[in-house]
């Protein structure tokens, strides 16, 4: 999940990078406090809506669990699932989030956000919402969410977000069947005021995206490129990539904050609702349980012990190690290695 997002104004998840750049550890927490879905995407590497069980983050661990991200120095934490909209304690989640002084985002799919959802959390302390658009197509948006109205009520969403003051971004998961229309999605996102715009390629990692693994977009990089040239036509002002393979020799007027891979430099940690931390919200494998595996030790600590251990035992080949690139790219996207036939990321332009 290489995300780069486009932005548009100035805000506040720079603060995350800020903090990393200054302490060197895990800035940023992506929390998914439930597995419960209200949709059904075609993509869905946690396979959320197929869940024969829904189940949510206890309490009194989620508390426990600000608590540890808050001594281990984490500067954003961002509320998951399944849909954050779904799990019982969201307004306590928020509340106490922004208690602890974490700057406060959300992943939902909008709908079930309402006008007087957004009032309520952004009192709470929510700062920002990323909520997708997949395609300009009502339709085909539905049909990639597996429900019906899923389109219009995104959009929704976005306006109430903005109406209550909060930041919104939008996200697009890039497929074959929407690569041909992301410029329009942008020019979209835009037009409806949003701060920014963000996208990842879909990755055949997990879930039902290993099912749909033909959906692969077929050139990310080179769509990637495209995006830029519209932002910086069009008055944006940022970017911020987490893809190891951009901007790389692309040259652009836009202010640039690059991270090859989030997961791999530590920025970036994922907690499921069980407390299973994963390397990559896409890569479902626990690399420890924050609430069984610790023994007291501290979080930032112990996640770079683990994250170390994980990364030495996925060791590049021979041609990544010699490739001139490696500095700039850090090898590619682990996921994209994993789930590769040759062990090459499948966007590396010299593999």
């Amino acid at each position: 999940m290489c995300v780069v997002t486009f932005d548009w104004e100035e805000n506040d998840a720079k603060e995350k990078v800020r903090a990393f750049r200054k302490r060197g550890s895990v800035a940023w927490a992506v929390v998914e406090v439930t597995n419960n879905c209200n949709l059904n995407c075609v993509w869905c590497y946690a396979n959320s809506m197929n869940n024969p069980r829904k189940e949510h983050m206890e309490k009194a661990k989620l508390e426990r669990l600000l608590e540890l991200l808050a001594d281990a120095g984490v500067r954003q934490v961002t509320f998951s699932g399944g849909e954050p909209t779904v799990y019982p304690g969201i307004r306590d989640a928020v509340r106490s989030a922004s208690s602890h002084g974490f700057v406060v985002h959300m992943n939902t799919n909008g709908y079930a956000f309402t006008r007087g959802l957004a009032r309520e959390l952004r009192r709470l302390g929510l700062s920002q919402i990323q909520t997708n658009i997949d395609s300009i197509d009502p339709a085909r948006h539905d049909r990639t969410r597996g429900r019906r109205d899923s389109f219009r009520r995104a959009l929704m969403a976005m306006k109430n977000a903005r109406e209550a003051g909060i930041i919104v971004t939008s996200q697009t998961v890039l497929t074959r069947e929407n690569e041909d229309e992301i410029v329009d999605i942008f020019r979209l996102a835009r037009g409806l005021g949003l701060h920014r715009s963000r996208v990842w390629d879909m990755i055949p990692s997990e879930g039902c995206a290993i099912e749909n693994a033909e959906l692969r977009p077929s050139d990310y990089i080179g769509t990637l490129k495209r995006l830029a040239a519209f932002v910086e036509e069009n008055g944006g002002i940022h970017i911020e990539s987490g893809e190891p393979f951009f901007p790389g020799e692309f040259r652009t007027g836009l202010d640039v904050s690059h991270v090859p891979c989030v997961a791999a430099h530590g920025v970036l940690a994922n907690f499921s609702f069980r407390g299973d931390v994963y390397y990559c919200v896409t890569y479902r494998k626990p690399i420890f349980n924050v609430f069984r595996d610790m023994d007291g030790e501290r979080l930032d600590v112990f996640y770079g012990e683990r994250l170390r251990d994980f990364l030495g035992s996925a060791r590049l080949s021979e041609k990544c190690m010699k490739c001139p690139s490696l500095k700039s790219c850090g090898g590619g996207c682990h996921t994209r290695r994993s789930f590769s036939k040759n062990g090459f990321d499948y966007w590396c332009p010299v593999a």
